[in-house]
């Protein structure tokens, strides 16, 4: 995967059910950090979806780069 610097990244929220969109609209490096500050704790969408799956798209090539299950 190649990250054009011009991209644009944002994380997004996935279950059996629902998804949403954080709107971070920032870097691959900004995204990646909110997942790794804030996975595992109740901050924002975090506490809906556990279980679920967290993931970086990039918003400009319409492609998920990144993704991991929410604890």
């Amino acid at each position: 995967m190649e990250k054009e610097m011009s991209d644009i990244f944002d994380v997004h929220f996935d279950d059996d059910v629902a998804s949403n969109s954080k709107g971070i609209n920032g870097t691959y490096d900004e995204c990646m950090d909110y997942i790794r500050q804030y996975n595992g704790t109740n901050e924002s969408y975090f506490e809906d979806y556990k279980g679920g799956i967290v993931s970086i798209y990039n918003e400009t090539t319409g492609e998920m780069v990144y993704f991991e299950e929410v604890r």
